[in-house]
């Protein structure tokens, strides 16, 4: 008989755990996925508009180019070039209403430089801010 009191006793607590232990098993992850911004650049053949001009460190960025000029545009970010010391960034040329979707991973803070050339024209340049 003692052992049944006992053996109730043991199973009465295990059930009471595990209603308290229950409700901390369904909280979310404790890592925070990171934000995703859409960088909308539209490119012409006098002027550049990038909308918005700034994002925060850590964040994924899905620029999304559009060339709405009348010549192919060589659209430069950053550095392209890999390497030791080298910043993030990529080039690519647009032909006349093109768009491309690039994604970047923004691990960099500071003022990435831009840029955007066509064949017998002046380079427009401006800067992104990573915070």
């Amino acid at each position: 008989m003692r052992i049944d009191r006992l053996f109730g006793a043991l199973t009465g607590a295990t059930a009471v755990a595990l209603v308290v232990a229950t409700p901390g098993m369904t909280h979310p992850q404790t890592t925070n996925s990171p934000a995703i911004l859409t960088i909308k650049v539209t490119i012409g053949d006098s002027a550049i508009t990038m909308r918005p001009s700034s994002a925060t460190r850590g964040t994924n960025c899905i620029f999304v180019l559009t060339n709405r000029g009348k010549r192919t545009q060589r659209w430069v970010l950053g550095t392209p070039k890999r390497g030791q010391g080298k910043t993030i960034g990529f080039a690519t040329n647009l032909t006349p209403d093109q768009q491309k979707t690039i994604v970047m991973y923004l691990d960099y803070r500071g003022l990435l430089r831009y840029s955007s050339s066509a064949a017998g024209r002046p380079v427009l340049r401006g800067t992104f801010r990573i915070r």
